[in-house]
């Protein structure tokens, strides 16, 4: 069904809507996370070096003569502390700074004025760049922090900090560093939780996001529900009150002793009573074509048939409007569809009916009948008055009526369009309109009208 095919197609539209609203949300709140995560343990760790680089900075500068040189004492301070050149000694069992580099993935470097290395203190030395300029540059070093990857590909944020002695002499620098392996480990496995985690998250967006646009499009499709049996059953219920007032019209108009004005009003009243009905059966009919109520006959339907006994039928109704009617049939194999073939001739009807009526005296239509894509195509082209394009969007639309020469005066119940579209697309087919409004003045290109429908080609000889 056409409706259900609407909804289902709006439902999909609110889902995918909802899932990537949901979905952007979240993963932008999940982003935020990280990165919030990330942040505060850079922050842990820079307070936790400036606190441990300030303790060992203070200590040392308090003990430290000769620029350049570890003395007995700085080493005793710090147990563990290996000096270049010379046999480490053991870390004593209270020696807490030295656990510290042990435990939590510190390690600590003393470097010379020119950067090179003095002494490491912890179990992974690491070569670390030193970006703080050289004596000659820079007789006031300054802190710097940094973060490095060493040639194992693992990262580090270095505290670098000027040491003096005691004399006020610039000694060196201290290099405090703390691995960043924890924190890569557990981003590591958070980013294996989101590649896993993700997809399911979307999936269970999905499902909630398909549960909830099925609750908001429900009232609205039990609405267009009630809409169309109250439509059917006011189309299906004027039509015996139509036909008692027809036949009593028609009784008058027949009765000799009618006064000629009375006779004129009773015509009048006839013809919009043939109006009404047939908009009536029109509406009945286009109601119970699109909840599937009338039971379509499939079967082979020959398309050049169809076409010739069109063009043929209407022939005379060109012919009283002036109008120059004309059937091409380009090619040389008979085109079938499997359906429906009343319903197929009414569509094409309706479109041949449209054609002549917009069509100026003097004017051509043409009926075109061809295979393309393995597709039977049937085209229906005049060089009448045309449809603007702002009314393309909306000529299949019910009672719909542009603001041109195609208005009231011309007749019709304003379903024949969209009656035409449903039967096509019950056919599995397709309906597209081309048109061009032209000035009078000027020859009009009018407008085309092409239908679709799947073909099955059998050779005339076959």
């Amino acid at each position: 069904m056409h409706q259900n095919r609407l909804f289902n197609r709006t439902r999909v539209q609110l889902t995918v809507t909802y899932a990537i609203v949901i979905g952007i949300i979240t993963l932008m709140s999940g982003f935020a996370i990280h990165l919030v995560l990330i942040r505060a343990f850079e922050r842990t760790v820079n307070r936790e070096l400036d606190t441990l680089s300030g303790t060992v900075h203070d200590t040392l500068e308090a003990v430290l003569e000769q620029p350049g040189i570890v003395n007995p004492i700085a080493t005793g301070l710090l147990p563990g502390l290996c000096v270049t050149g010379k046999i480490c000694a053991p870390i004593k069992a209270n020696a807490k700074i030295a656990e510290l580099t042990q435990k939590q993935g510190y390690c600590l470097r003393l470097l010379d004025l020119t950067g090179q290395e003095i002494a490491t203190l912890g179990t992974k030395p690491h070569p670390f760049a030193l970006q703080t300029g050289s004596p000659s540059t820079h007789s006031h070093p300054q802190t710097h922090w940094q973060t490095i990857t060493d040639p194992r590909g693992e990262r580090y944020h270095i505290h670098t900090l000027p040491l003096k002695t005691i004399d006020n002499r610039d000694w060196g620098y201290l290099q405090v560093a703390q691995s960043f392996h924890q924190l890569d480990e557990y981003m590591s496995s958070l980013h294996l939780l989101l590649m896993f985690g993700v997809p399911l998250a979307m999936l269970l967006i999905g499902g909630a996001s398909w549960w909830l646009s099925g609750l908001a499009i429900q009232p609205i499709y039990q609405s267009y529900q009630q809409m169309q049996q109250f439509t059917t059953d006011a189309a299906h219920e004027l039509r015996t009150p139509l036909a008692v007032t027809q036949i009593a019209v028609e009784s008058a108009l027949a009765a000799k002793i009618v006064e000629p004005e009375s006779r004129n009003n009773l015509e009048i009243a006839q013809r919009q009573i043939r109006h009404l009905t047939c908009l009536a059966e029109d509406l009945l009919w286009l109601s119970r074509l699109e909840t599937k109520q009338l039971s379509m006959k499939l079967q082979p339907c020959c398309l050049n048939d169809l076409v010739s006994d069109l063009e043929e039928e209407l022939a005379p109704l060109a012919i009283a409007a002036s109008i120059d009617l004309r059937l091409a049939i380009l090619t040389h194999q008979q085109l079938y569809t499997i359906g429906d073939s009343d319903r197929l001739y009414r569509s094409i009807a309706n479109l041949i009916h449209n054609a002549i009526k917009y069509t100026p005296a003097g004017g051509i239509v043409t009926i075109r009948l061809e295979l393309a894509d393995r597709d039977a195509t049937i085209s229906i082209e005049d060089n009448g008055i045309g449809i603007a394009a702002a009314d393309l969007p909306h000529i299949f639309d019910r009672f719909y009526r542009v603001q041109s020469d195609r208005s009231r005066t011309t007749g019709g119940t304003g379903l024949g369009l969209a009656i035409a579209r449903a039967i096509i697309r019950s056919h599995q087919g397709t309906i597209q309109v081309q048109s061009q409004v032209q000035p009078s003045s000027i020859a009009r290109r009018g407008t085309i009208f092409t239908v679709r429908l799947p073909a099955k080609t059998k050779l005339t000889g076959g």
